[in-house]
Parts: structure tokens; sequence; C-alpha cells
């Protein structure tokens, strides 16, 4: 089930601008928060040399949390989205919050809570996240680190189905027209690099596996969603035209005690030609039968621009 913010809708209104976190508008980061469309963002800016830079945007709406990364130039460079929060298998995704978010001179700290989401409605535990992020403008490279932690209502079960981790939410375009006049594969990843401590790495391509759940587990996850050159040819489509854009790379690596990680990935075939579709939902797990009810993690979170991002 698809849980993505629109951020066409958003953009869409123009609402007043407070300004947050920040003594002045010369510091180095900045936060402007902006109420629009039933959602909160937090527009997280960076300063340097070259001007002011929105390299990252967290938007709350109906309780789901997204975090959309923008390392480039590009205007439209807005690819991959991270969810962060915890929820069970088939949970719409609510009752998260933002309860702080600070500028200081060498980034951004962002605290995160929230109730493990279940069912349509319902929860089933609690957790809590704190990253930090910093953004480096002569590599177009944004850099976060910090811990996360879930405290579940109880064991995960037959009853619960598995505990996601976060969810990584992308589009993939399979044989569609490409505005070079050929057609192929776009969209807003390439791939997504899968490696672990004793765990066998792998590169996932959406259209060669549309649903993967492999069997090995580990206590340390990296995946690495690379970024692409998205040039869909939407008025070959019947579309409206829209113009190629150079969207970032998305890695996210969670570190745990124990070896009870796996991979989780599903891509929507029906939707594979839609643009305009968050049609990729990649969800890291812990699959029933963990005996633990609570568990920590060590985060780290990177996203860079493409080279030809300009």
């Amino acid at each position: 089930m698809r849980t993505h913010v629109t951020m066409a809708a958003i953009a869409l209104v123009t609402a007043a601008a407070l300004l947050a976190g920040c003594p002045s508008y010369d510091a180095p980061y900045r936060v402007i928060v902006i109420h629009a469309a039933g959602a909160t963002e937090y527009r997280c800016m960076a300063r340097s040399d070259s001007g002011e830079h929105h390299f990252l945007s967290i938007i709350v709406k109906d309780g789901a949390i997204a975090i959309r990364p923008h390392p480039g130039s590009d205007p439209n460079g807005w690819g991959s989205t991270l969810y962060p929060q915890f929820f069970l298998a088939g949970a719409v995704l609510g009752h998260s919050r933002v309860d702080a978010i600070a500028a200081t001179d060498t980034g951004i700290d962002v605290v995160l809570s929230g109730d493990v989401s279940a069912g349509t409605s319902s929860t089933f535990g609690t957790w809590a996240m704190d990253l930090f992020f910093d953004y480096d403008a002569s590599t177009k490279n944004i850099l976060g680190a910090g811990s996360s932690d879930v405290a579940l209502d109880g064991p995960l079960s037959a009853a619960t189905g598995d505990l996601n981790l976060y969810k990584i939410a992308s589009n993939y375009l399979d044989d569609v027209p490409l505005l070079d006049g050929t057609t192929g594969d776009t969209g807003d990843m390439s791939h997504a690099a899968v490696t672990g401590e004793g765990f066998t790495g792998f590169d996932w391509v959406p259209p060669e596996q549309p649903a993967h759940f492999p069997a090995e587990t580990t206590r340390l996850l990296d995946i690495d969603v690379a970024g692409q050159y998205n040039q869909v040819d939407s008025a070959a489509q019947g579309h409206a035209a829209i113009a190629a854009a150079f969207k970032p790379s998305l890695a996210v690596e969670l570190e745990t005690n124990d070896p009870v990680m796996t991979f989780g990935a599903i891509y929507d075939w029906s939707t594979r030609q839609d643009f305009w579709e968050d049609n990729v939902g990649i969800t890291p797990l812990i699959r029933v039968g963990a005996p633990a009810t609570g568990f920590a993690f060590k985060v780290t979170f990177q996203s860079q621009a493409l080279p030809g991002d300009a």
C-alpha cells in the first residue's frame, strides 16, 4: 500500500514560512517550517560559498514521516523517499511525529518518535529515533547518523506478522519511451545494492525479482538505492511532458546486536510504466519468530547527487 506524501500538493500552496532553530539567515544551517495541504514540512537549509541550498525535507502528513533528500543542484532532483518509522506487515503508516528539530553550526539534529503502526489504525508498541544530518556542498553529499529503538507490545507472531524497520519508496520504469528516442528502463532508481555482515550481497533490480525476500539474516544491513537519470518521455506516453532529472542515491545502514534483520522488497508490476507512482517499496524486516520484543539500532544515512547533476 502506498503511503507517500504528495509533494505536488505541498508545492502548490504558498504558506507563510516560519524560521526555526537558527539565530540568523547567515547561520550555516537553518530550518524553515511550512504548513500546507494538511502537512508540515521541515525544510533543511545549508549555507556555503555558493549560497543556500535546500538539501533535505522532512514531511509529516497523517502521522507518516517522509525524509526526502535533495543533495544536487537539479531543481527536479528529488528521488527516493525514506519513511523511517517501524510498522507491522501490511500496516497503514501513521502515529508518528517530529518531537524536535534544531539547526546548529555543524548540521541539523532531528528527534522522531511514534507508535508502531499495525493494520489500518492500530498500534503495537513504540519507537524513537535521533538523527543528525550535515551537508557537503562540494561533493553534493548528505550524511546522517544516529540511533533508533523499538519496544513491541509482545513477541512477533503469526497474528502480528513481520516487523518492518523502515520503508524506502521509489519509482522504477520498465520498457518506456525515453527522451533520447529509444525505449528502455529509467525512473528514480536503477537498483539497490544490498550488503551485510555474514550476508551474501546482491544487487536487486525490481523487474528481475518483483518480490524478493531472501532467507539470510544479519546484524548489519546496508541498502544503497542507486540514483538514476530519469529521462522518461511522458509526452510520448500521452501525458504532459516532464523534464529529465538527475535523481540522487539514498542509502540506509542499520546495525544491531543480533543477526535478526533481512531484506525485503516489492515492485508493483502493474504500475511499471507510471512515472507518478511509488511502485518500489523496500522494507528491511525482522521476521516472525524473533524472541525479543525490543531492538536497538545504530543508523547511518547517505544521499549523493549523480555525477552528471549540474
